[in-house]
C-alpha cells in the first residue's frame, strides 16, 4: 500500500510547480505565492443601524411578523470598483493581481450587490474574510449574466478582501465590477460561525441547540421525526432575496414534462416573500436573488457545522398577485403562490431532490403514525427545522373557516413551530408529496412560555403553532388576478397537459424516485483530480517549523483523507476532515524530521498530491 501511494503522487513529488486548471473553488495567487501589494486601499462604509429597525419590528404585531419574510439585515450605500478601488501589480509570468479591502466597521458579515459584473474569459474574482479563514471564489465568466448584475453571499466579518487574478492576453477594459450596495447581515449567518478566530463574539449562534435567532423547541431537519421523508428535507430550499435583505422558504418541484435532457429546476414558494410584487424576472430582485441548499445541520444533536451552498439568479415563472401594503392586511391576499425557476441546472454535489406534489385533495386528512404531515422550513432564517402533525383541515380564505373547497390547509402542528422565514415552504402529505405553501400563521396563546424565547433566553421569538397553507390545487388554475397566462400552476407543472393528480419526486437530473424515499448513486473514487489540486494549498513550504497548514476552498462539500509519506513510502502522518469546504487544517509534523515529503489528499471524486519540504 505504501509503494501504492508513492506510485500514485510520483509524478508530483518532483514537479512541484505543476499547472492546475482552476474553476469554481480555487485559491487565490496572493495565497499561492509571494505577491508584493502593500497598502491596499481600504474603502470604509456607514453600518446601518440595526438596533434601530430592532425597535421597529418589536412593535410590529406577532401576526405580521410570522406571515411574512424575515428581515436578515440592512443595506449599505457603496460605490467599490474596478479598478479605481483597489491596487494592482504585474508578475513576471505577466499575470495581473488586482486587490481591494471592503470595510463596513462592526458588520457581522457582508453579502454584496453588483450592479455592473462582467468577467472576461482568463479573470477570477476570490474574496476573503479579514483573518483568510473563509475563501470565496473563483467567480469567473461562466458568472456572468446577461442583466450584467450579480450577488455573492455572506462573507465573515466587518472586511472583505477582493482579489482579481487576470490573465496576460485580457483587455482590463472588458472588465466590469461594481458594488453599488452592500448587505450587512445579522440573521442567517450561524453557518460563517467556524470562520471566527478563537476567543470570538459567537455569530448568530446562541448556544449549541438551535444557533440561530428562532425558539428554543425548534427541532432541527435531520432529527429522528422526520427521517420517513427525506425527499421533502432534500427538496426544501433556503430563499435570500438579496435586494430585499430578506428571507423565506421554498420548495424545489418537479412537473410532468421533466427529463434527463430537460430538467426544469423549478422552486414554488409563496407570493407575499417577494414585495412589492415584481412581474419582470429582468430587476435586481430575481437577478440577485440566492437559493441556499441544505442550510442544516447534519446531525440532530449539533454535532458538526451548519452546511450550505448556493446558487445566484431566478426567473419569475407564475405568481399570484402581491401588494407590499398587503403584509400587515393579510386577508387580502387571494393567491399566495410564486413559481421560479433557477437559471442554471443545480450542481450535482448539491444532492437536491425536485419534490412531487398531490393535487387531488382526495388524500386522506387525519393519518396515524408513523405518517404525519410535514414541513421543513426555515424559521427566523436558521438552519432547516421540521414541524407536523397527524390531521389537516381544508380552511376558506379570508374567512378563516372550515370549508371542504376552500383555498387552505389548515394545520395544528404537534411538532415544532413556524416562524417569519418559515413563509413559502412546503406542506408534505403522509406520503410524501407536496400539497401546498405556508401562507399565513398565527401566534396561539397555547404555546409554552420557554418556547417563545430564544436560546438565550430572550423573549421574542415569535413561534407559531397554527398554519395555513396555500393549496396546490387552489393554485392549479388559478385567475383571479395576476398576469394572464403566468397567474396559476398548470401550465408549467403539467405542461403536456397530461391531466395527472400526482407526480412522484425525482433526483436533481430528474431520475425517478419513489415519493418518500431514495437517494441518489454516490459517486466513486477516481484517479488524479485537477481540480481539487488547484482547490488547496500547503504553507508554509518549505517549512522551518513543526506545523504547516492545509488550506482548501472546494466547490462542493466533501469528506477528505490526508496522508503523508517519506521519499521511501512510508507514512508518517494520516489524518480524516470531514465535511470540508472551505477552511484550514492544522497539520503537526512535530515527530517528523527534514526532508522532502508527499502529501496526498484524497475525495470520493479523485485525488491530488503536494510536495512538501521540512527543513527544521
Amino acid at each position: 500500500m505504501k509503494k501504492k501511494i508513492l506510485f500514485l503522487c510520483a509524478g508530483l513529488a518532483f514537479a512541484f510547480n505543476t499547472k492546475a486548471q482552476i474553476s469554481q473553488g480555487g485559491l487565490p495567487l496572493s495565497m499561492k505565492q509571494e505577491v508584493a501589494l502593500t497598502n491596499v486601499p481600504l474603502s470604509d462604509y456607514q453600518n446601518p443601524d440595526w438596533e434601530s429597525y430592532l425597535n421597529k419590528e418589536k412593535e410590529r404585531p406577532n401576526k405580521s411578523k410570522v406571515t411574512g419574510p424575515v428581515k436578515i439585515g440592512l443595506h449599505a450605500p457603496t460605490d467599490f470598483g474596478f479598478p479605481q478601488s483597489g491596487q494592482m501589480i504585474t508578475l513576471d509570468n505577466g499575470q495581473r493581481v488586482w486587490r481591494g479591502i471592503m470595510s463596513i466597521p462592526g458588520a457581522p458579515a457582508i453579502g454584496l450587490l453588483f450592479d455592473q459584473f462582467n468577467l472576461p474569459k482568463g479573470v477570477k474574482l476570490y474574496l476573503t474574510n479579514e483573518n483568510k479563514k473563509q475563501v470565496v471564489g473563483a467567480f469567473d465568466n461562466s458568472n456572468n449574466d446577461p442583466s450584467g448584475q450579480f450577488a455573492i453571499d455572506a462573507i465573515q466579518g466587518p472586511k472583505v478582501y477582493m482579489e482579481l487574478n487576470i490573465a496576460p492576453e485580457v483587455n482590463l477594459s472588458d472588465i466590469k465590477m461594481h458594488i453599488d450596495k452592500a448587505l450587512v447581515f445579522h440573521r442567517a449567518i450561524e453557518h460563517l460561525q467556524t470562520y471566527l478566530i478563537a476567543g470570538a463574539t459567537p455569530l448568530d449562534q446562541l448556544d449549541n441547540q438551535t444557533n440561530g435567532q428562532s425558539s428554543q423547541c425548534n427541532i432541527n431537519a435531520i432529527c429522528p421525526q422526520g427521517v420517513n421523508y427525506p425527499n421533502p428535507r432534500k427538496a426544501t430550499v433556503q430563499t435570500v432575496n438579496m435586494a430585499g435583505g430578506d428571507a423565506c422558504s421554498g420548495t424545489l418541484v418537479t412537473h410532468t414534462g421533466n427529463t434527463a435532457a430537460s430538467c426544469k429546476p423549478y422552486i414554488y414558494t409563496a407570493s407575499h416573500c417577494e414585495s412589492p410584487g415584481e412581474t419582470n424576472s429582468s430587476t435586481p430582485v430575481f437577478n440577485q436573488y440566492l437559493v441556499r441548499f441544505n442550510f442544516e445541520r447534519p446531525t440532530c444533536d449539533n454535532s458538526g457545522a451548519t452546511n450550505g451552498q448556493s446558487m445566484m439568479g431566478v426567473n419569475l415563472v407564475a405568481r399570484s398577485e402581491f401588494q407590499e401594503q398587503w403584509l400587515g392586511n393579510t386577508t387580502s391576499v387571494k393567491g399566495d403562490f410564486m413559481l421560479l425557476e433557477l437559471r442554471e441546472a443545480i450542481p450535482a454535489g448539491y444532492g437536491a431532490v425536485f419534490s412531487g406534489w398531490d393535487r387531488s385533495n382526495s388524500f386522506p386528512t387525519n393519518v396515524s403514525l408513523p405518517k404525519k404531515f410535514i414541513g421543513f422550513h426555515h424559521p427566523a432564517a436558521d438552519n432547516k427545522k421540521l414541524s407536523s402533525a397527524q390531521t389537516i383541515v381544508s380552511y376558506e380564505w379570508p374567512s378563516a373557516e372550515p370549508n371542504p373547497s376552500g383555498s387552505r390547509w389548515a394545520i395544528q402542528l404537534t411538532e415544532g413551530y413556524v416562524e417569519g422565514g418559515s413563509s413559502g415552504s412546503g406542506l408534505f402529505n403522509g406520503d410524501g408529496y407536496l400539497i401546498g405553501d405556508a401562507s399565513v400563521a398565527a401566534v396561539e396563546d397555547t404555546i409554552p412560555a420557554n418556547c417563545k424565547t430564544k436560546a438565550n433566553g430572550q423573549a421574542n421569538a415569535d413561534p407559531s403553532n397554527f398554519v395555513l397553507y396555500q393549496k396546490i390545487s387552489h393554485a392549479w388554475e388559478y385567475n383571479e388576478n395576476g398576469i394572464a397566462g403566468a397567474n396559476s400552476l398548470k401550465p408549467f407543472l403539467d405542461p403536456a397537459n397530461t391531466g395527472v393528480l400526482k407526480i412522484n419526486s425525482v433526483t436533481q437530473t430528474c431520475a425517478p424516485l419513489t415519493s418518500g424515499g431514495g437517494t441518489e448513486t454516490g459517486l466513486s473514487l477516481s484517479g488524479f483530480n485537477e481540480g481539487l489540486d488547484g482547490d488547496i494549498v500547503v504553507y508554509p513550504n518549505p517549512s522551518s517549523g513543526n506545523n504547516v497548514q492545509l488550506q482548501y476552498n472546494l466547490r462542493n462539500r466533501t469528506d477528505l483523507s490526508v496522508t503523508i509519506v517519506d521519499i521511501t513510502g512510508k507514512v508518517v502522518f494520516e489524518a480524516k476532515i470531514k465535511g470540508a469546504k472551505t477552511g484550514t487544517k492544522l497539520v503537526n509534523l512535530q515527530q517528523v524530521s527534514s526532508g522532502m515529503y508527499v502529501i496526498k489528499i484524497s475525495s470520493p471524486n479523485g485525488y491530488t498530491c503536494k510536495k512538501l519540504v521540512l527543513n527544521k
